[in-house]
């Protein structure tokens, strides 16, 4: 679950009858990726297809197309042997793939596709492999964009024939090719025919394309340029171009658009010891901080591990409190909620508070414990 990373940036609808949260910005993007370019090891260490997927998309969503390169790679090197196995299958079918897809219990996992495939013959392997490697169409698109925005067409290029390699019907990576094709070579008459026969495929094969409207004006556009020998001789500037090639996102320092996969990216980042020693030190030191009245100075320290472990019940406890503190309303009333899931959490932290010395807060946590669940018996004795 990640209902309290949900709430506190309200990237998702809140459950019946809580009221949504306003009056608090959610982190913007930077510092999100602050924590993880802190994070120790993170770019080495290794990670499943999904996560370093989910990771080069917040890179790219903040302009930062070097580390969206870099986590695209990583997720397409997870691809790396069933992408091999399948192209070598599909040779020998010689494009005879009319096996059924595989149901999708049995490729869910690209090593279960493979060991799946081994034991199967033919077109029935060919399929359960093509079934594992849908989600590369995607990223292999995406991580085109990532090099044409970091101004590497070369790169660009390359991917994008790969990714043709692998599916020839990927008509984002055909659109993709065509269109830096024509703004970087729009010169070369030959270029420039096949950008017309690739953007003729495009809106033939795939009429319904999201772009097709835009293939069709950079159709147009081609065209005009073969006739006239040269893009530039129809009066056409690389920037009208460039406004047709992949777009890029929001400005650096613009908050994101927090996603259930972008905060999964977050929650599922690989840990080191080191990290997690961190993570209890800052809860730690919220605690402290907590206890003594300094509340903003403890919602600071619990805002930095939030979005790390969201379902941390220590962590949902005292972020709670502190945001009662601070008056956070209706915010402070939904986490709460969120945070009497585990009363035991809440009721710990009364001692937590008390063993610091702070004994009317903890009095108070619990108060107000009893009365949101009602049917829980604090352990904790603050009678005395």
């Amino acid at each position: 679950m990640l209902t309290l990373l949900l709430l506190l940036t309200s990237a998702q609808p809140l459950p019946p009858n809580h009221p949504a949260p306003t009056g608090n910005a959610p982190p913007s993007a930077d510092e999100l990726l602050g924590k993880l370019d802190a994070t120790p090891g993170l770019k080495e260490r290794d990670k499943t297809f999904e996560i370093a997927a989910s990771l080069a998309r917040l890179y790219f969503g903040a302009g930062r197309y070097q580390g969206a390169q870099l986590y695209y790679r990583q997720a397409l090197e997870k691809t790396k042997v069933a992408r091999e196995r399948y192209l070598s299958l599909r040779a020998q079918l010689k494009g005879n793939e009319t096996a059924p897809d595989c149901a999708p219990s049995e490729a869910l996992q690209l090593e279960a596709a493979v060991a799946l495939a081994a034991k199967k013959k033919g077109a029935a392997a060919a399929a359960c492999l093509k079934t594992a490697l849908a989600p590369a169409r995607e990223v292999e698109v995406l991580l085109g964009d990532a090099y044409f925005l970091g101004k590497d067409v070369s790169s660009a290029l390359a991917t994008w024939d790969s990714a043709l390699a692998l599916f020839d019907d990927n008509h984002d990576a055909r659109y993709a090719r065509a269109a830096a094709l024509l703004d970087s070579r729009g010169e070369d008459v030959e270029v420039l025919k096949q950008v017309q026969a690739e953007l003729t495929r495009v809106l033939k094969d795939a009429p319904a394309f999201p772009k097709a409207a835009n293939a069709k004006r950079l159709l147009a556009r081609t065209e005009a340029a073969i006739s006239s020998g040269g893009l530039l001789k129809v009066g056409v500037s690389r920037e009208d171009v460039q406004a047709l090639a992949p777009a890029a996102p929001r400005q650096p320092g613009q908050a994101p658009v927090l996603t259930k996969e972008v905060m999964e990216a977050f929650q599922n980042a690989p840990r080191t010891p080191e990290m997690d020693e961190n993570f209890k030190k800052l809860v730690e030191g919220a605690e402290v901080s907590l206890a003594g009245g300094r509340f903003q100075e403890a919602l600071d320290a619990y805002k930095q591990v939030m979005p790390f472990q969201p379902d941390n019940p220590r962590l949902r406890a005292g972020m709670a409190w502190t945001m009662v503190k601070l008056n956070r309303q209706p915010m402070a009333d939904n986490v709460w909620r969120v945070a009497a899931g585990s009363p035991e959490a809440i009721d710990a932290l009364a001692a937590t508070l008390k063993e610091k010395g702070d004994g009317e807060g903890a009095r108070a946590v619990l108060q107000r414990l009893r009365e949101t669940v009602p049917g829980y018996s604090p352990k904790t004795d603050v009678s005395k």
